[in-house]
C-alpha cells in the first residue's frame, strides 16, 4: 500500500529539495532541503568562485559574501519555496476547502 508520495524537484534559487506527502488524513507533508545547495545557487549566480564538497563548500573567494548569503535563509524564505512548490502540485483539499482554512 502506497502512503507516501515523494517530489524530488530543482529550484532555480535553491536547488535540489523534496516534498513529501502522506497519501492519508491528516495529509502530513515534508519539505526538505539543503543549505549547502542553496548557498551554492546564489554564489554561482554571482560569480563567485568557490570549491564545493557533496554536502558543503570547502572553500568560497567571498567568505564574507557567504556568510551574508548563510544568514539570509530565514523561516519566510523556506515557507516561500514551500508555497511555490505546493501551487505546483495536486491538492487534497479544494478551493473551497482551503478558503474555509483548510492546509
Amino acid at each position: 500500500m502506497v502512503n507516501h508520495y515523494y517530489f524530488s524537484c530543482i529550484d532555480e534559487d535553491f536547488g535540489s529539495f523534496f516534498l513529501t506527502f502522506c497519501s492519508y488524513f491528516p495529509y502530513n507533508a515534508q519539505l526538505c532541503l539543503n543549505g549547502h545547495e542553496y548557498l551554492k545557487r546564489p554564489l554561482a549566480k554571482e560569480g563567485i568562485a568557490f570549491e564545493a564538497l557533496d554536502n558543503g563548500l570547502l572553500s568560497c573567494d567571498d567568505p564574507p559574501r557567504l556568510q551574508v548569503i548563510a544568514a539570509g535563509l530565514d523561516a519566510a524564505m523556506i515557507d516561500a519555496l514551500l508555497r511555490k512548490w505546493l501551487a505546483k502540485r495536486p491538492h487534497p483539499f479544494t478551493a473551497a476547502d482551503r478558503q474555509a482554512g483548510y492546509r
